[in-house]
């Protein structure tokens, strides 16, 4: 198809920092021990102190009333300023989004070619999720980013194959915009953003969410991410972050493969000792091909992930409601993926990409050539 929008490409590449929300292209190390953040735009310093506990804070159930918060600003008056191409505003750090349309037709062709590639008998999902500046950015600077609400629209409006079934978690992030969705210091969404977004697929799907209150809520402290930078001012005294994850008292048995599909050795879902930088690793144990879980407690399905970095915080959840659950990372699994869902017998596929990653040439590329 190649009719990418190579011209525009280069609009929302005004830094790098356009791709750290897509993560780097070369391949991971398999390891457990690896650094998080393939995709990080910059170095922290590690000399700091992070623990893990249990959260005491009570969950809130994701049944909000369908209106939208507003953000609360201390400092209405300033206009923030803008560092290394990032707007830092109240001490925390907003990567830019400059989607348009023809890069929304882009995706939306991307995810048509995959469509039309596969079996009509499996189904397809597509979880769109809007980035930090398109959901909490104070309503003030609305005009200075292109809005992702409608970047995200034109997306599930330009399909040209039939069956695709989209989850647009915009609408839900937004009712819940005034609690913890985004880091301060990083460019991945949080396991509670994550879990909205799983409450909306299994709302779609027509299976029941696990409630939030019934699973255990942990934090890792201390947390500094990808877009905090201990030498550059404005970017050293961010607001401090934390990671939460969710657990679950089930029987699952969890394996990591690697980019052809082949077993390498026992894995986890939730890695605890994550710390540091690399504290976002906690999800999946950071970037992988290829994770599979067999949960013994599951629904009796079996569901594929087509994911980027973003999908790491959604996976767990998938994978503690699901009886089988195939994690594939687009950036790096070089299996063709309608021989791996036939071989696996698998007949409903998840691909989840936040709007930077959509919008993004490399990303679709990837996509495009798990099918082809």
């Amino acid at each position: 198809m190649k009719r990418y929008f190579k011209i525009l490409f280069s609009a929302i590449l005004i830094s790098t920092l356009c791709l750290s929300g897509c993560g780097e292209s070369a391949a991971p190390s398999v390891s457990t021990e690896q650094n998080q953040n393939n995709d990080t735009l910059s170095v922290v310093s590690d000399q700091q102190q992070e623990s893990t506990v249990e959260s005491s804070d009570e969950p809130e159930e994701s049944s909000k009333e369908n209106t939208v918060p507003d953000i609360d600003d201390p400092t209405p008056d300033s206009d923030g300023e803008y560092i290394n191409g990032l707007l830092v505003y109240n001490g925390v750090a907003y990567e830019q989004f400059f989607g348009n349309d023809d890069m929304a037709e882009n995706y939306a062709d991307v995810m048509s070619t995959i469509r039309n590639s596969l079996d009509d008998s499996i189904k397809i999902y597509n979880v769109l999720v809007p980035t930090h500046c398109g959901v909490t950015l104070p309503d003030k600077f609305k005009d200075t980013v292109s809005s992702q609400e409608d970047y995200l629209n034109k997306i599930t409006s330009s399909y040209s194959a039939d069956g695709i079934i989209p989850v647009n978690t915009y609408n839900t992030l937004m009712q819940h915009r005034d609690e913890y969705l985004y880091f301060n210091t990083d460019h991945h969404w949080t396991g509670r953003a994550a879990y909205y977004a799983y409450a909306d697929f299994c709302k779609t799907a027509g299976i029941d969410a696990i409630p939030i209150d019934s699973m255990t809520s942990k934090k890792i402290e201390g947390y500094q991410g990808s877009l905090a930078d201990s030498d550059v001012d404005g970017l050293n005294d961010l607001k401090e972050d934390y990671v939460e994850y969710f657990t679950v008292d089930k029987d699952i048995d969890t394996m990591l493969y690697d980019d052809e599909g082949n077993e390498l050795y026992e894995y986890s879902l939730i890695h605890e000792y994550a710390e540091g930088v690399n504290a976002y690793g906690v999800f999946l144990g950071g970037d992988q091909p290829l994770i599979v879980s067999k949960n013994n407690d599951g629904n009796g399905k079996k569901i594929a992930i087509v994911k980027e970095s973003y999908g790491n915080a959604f996976c767990p959840f998938i994978a503690y409601t699901y009886s089988e659950t195939h994690m594939i990372d687009s950036r790096y699994a070089e299996f063709n993926l309608n021989q791996y869902l036939a071989d696996n017998e698998i007949d409903e596929v998840i691909f989840i990409n936040n709007a930077m990653a959509s919008a993004t040439y490399q990303r679709c590329e990837e996509l495009e050539s798990l099918v082809n």
